[in-house]
């Protein structure tokens, strides 16, 4: 089983919302989250997203036992495909799905922070595992972490703004525009590894601040 743990290590409390996928097998209600630190409340927005406060330090964030968990997690603000008056530079969120080896074929736990539509903050993925890697495995990822909005291509594990197929802007939303300038050259953007014979262990996203 995959864990996933959130930190916030700033000295101030975090607005934190997160965002389920409608995916089958996993998790779809984020009133059925389990949080470590009891003291967080999670408030429902709709049953796929729901925000809660963070305060500086960690708690670790479960599916239901038997369930896969798929979604993002965003600081700040919701989800977001336009820059605006508060986020004049957009905002980024740390993407993942882990526990999906129920899924059929060659399911694949993934994790990225994806900069399409700009960034609001740095987010900083910690894995504990050896057996992450970008590029068709061609990469071994340790961790990774997130630039200012304009300034993420290269980075293994973050989608370049405007890049929503990582080594091309294809489809970004209307707002954003083609960006193909920012591309890169190979697909590093995904981080994964075999959701059924993975080796377990921690996935820790950590809140490094707003930019």
């Amino acid at each position: 089983m995959t864990t996933l743990q959130l930190t916030n290590a700033t000295k101030e409390s975090a607005k934190v919302y997160i965002t389920l996928g409608a995916t089958p097998g996993c998790v779809q209600d984020v009133s059925h989250l389990v949080f470590s630190d009891a003291s967080i409340k999670i408030t429902a927005l709709a049953p796929l997203m729901g925000f809660f406060s963070l305060n500086p330090g960690s708690t670790f964030i479960a599916a239901p036992t038997n369930l896969g968990f798929n979604g993002n997690i965003s600081f700040d603000t919701p989800p977001m495909n336009c820059k605006s008056p508060e986020l004049s530079n957009g905002m980024n969120l740390a993407e993942f799905i882990i526990n999906n080896g129920f899924q059929d074929g060659n399911p694949q736990e993934t994790i990225d922070n994806s900069c399409v539509c700009g960034a609001n903050a740095v987010i900083k993925f910690d894995l504990s595992a050896d057996d992450w890697a970008a590029n068709y495995g061609k990469i071994a990822v340790t961790s990774f972490q997130n630039k200012s909005w304009d300034n993420n291509t290269g980075i293994v594990g973050v989608f370049p703004y405007g890049c929503d197929n990582c080594t091309a802007s294809t489809s970004p939303p209307d707002c954003i525009g083609l960006q193909p300038q920012f591309a890169n050259t190979d697909p590093i953007c995904n981080v994964q590894r075999n959701a059924k014979s993975n080796k377990g262990g921690n996935v820790h996203i950590t809140f490094l601040g707003y930019l």
